[in-house]
């Protein structure tokens, strides 16, 4: 019993030796230093669309920062569904391109598609493994489609003076920000037909129609 005592003692005393090694010594007076902070430098800008003109930023401009739920509260953008694109580079000119062209109906797609998804999952269907390949299918449906009647509503640029870590001058970018909308009811007729189009291909029970009619009835809810 002795034995056993006096190596459970020495191991405490190992351990308390460890421990303390492996302490942090405090710096003077018992205060450890606080950790380094680090400094950020955000884009200074430089001018702006309405610079020129002694313009100050659109209404919408402040709303967008929200998301697009905001700026669909404007009076200007009543009934419509909004979506937000921005783009950055060296040429306004290829910004502006390059939003338009690739990025829009990009975002459009991808923001489509993942309401459609969120809908499937939040839709009270009981077994929603009953509905699972009907929801893939309207989800890829959704985000390969192009979807018509989609518009540029307005756009806004900035020119930008970016910061290295250490505060140096890096690069000079623009920033362009353009909001596209589209009347409720033109898109609603597009995602009712992927809904109602990927549900005629599947093989129906009286439990699973029940569920997609659910689903395409809540869809539209809050939209």
């Amino acid at each position: 019993m002795k034995k056993i005592l006096a190596i459970l003692i020495a191991v405490v005393s190992i351990a308390a030796v460890v421990g303390c090694a492996s302490e942090p010594k405090p710096a003077p007076g018992g205060v450890n230093p606080p950790a380094p902070t680090v400094k950020a430098y955000p884009p200074q800008i430089l001018e702006h669309k309405g610079t020129a003109f002694g313009r100050d930023y659109p209404k919408w401009m402040d709303a967008a920062l929200d998301g697009p739920k905001a700026v669909e509260k404007l009076g200007d953008y009543a009934n419509k569904f909004i979506v937000v694109v921005q783009e950055d580079g060296g040429d306004l000119t290829g910004v502006q391109l390059a939003a338009s062209r690739l990025n829009a109906q990009t975002t459009i797609a991808q923001l489509v598609s993942t309401r459609v998804k969120d809908t499937f999952a939040g839709a009270q269907v009981g077994d929603k493994d009953k509905i699972e390949t009907y929801m893939e299918r309207c989800v890829k449906s959704a985000s390969e489609a192009k979807f018509s009647g989609f518009g540029m509503e307005s756009e806004w640029w900035v020119k930008l003076q970016t910061f290295t870590p250490e505060g140096k001058p890096d690069r000079q970018i623009y920033r362009v920000i353009q909001i596209w909308g589209i009347d409720k009811d033109t898109l609603k007729k597009q995602i009712d037909g992927i809904l109602k189009g990927e549900a005629a291909s599947e093989p129906k029970t009286p439990e699973k129609q029940r569920a997609m009619d659910m689903v395409q009835q809540s869809f539209f809810e809050g939209f």
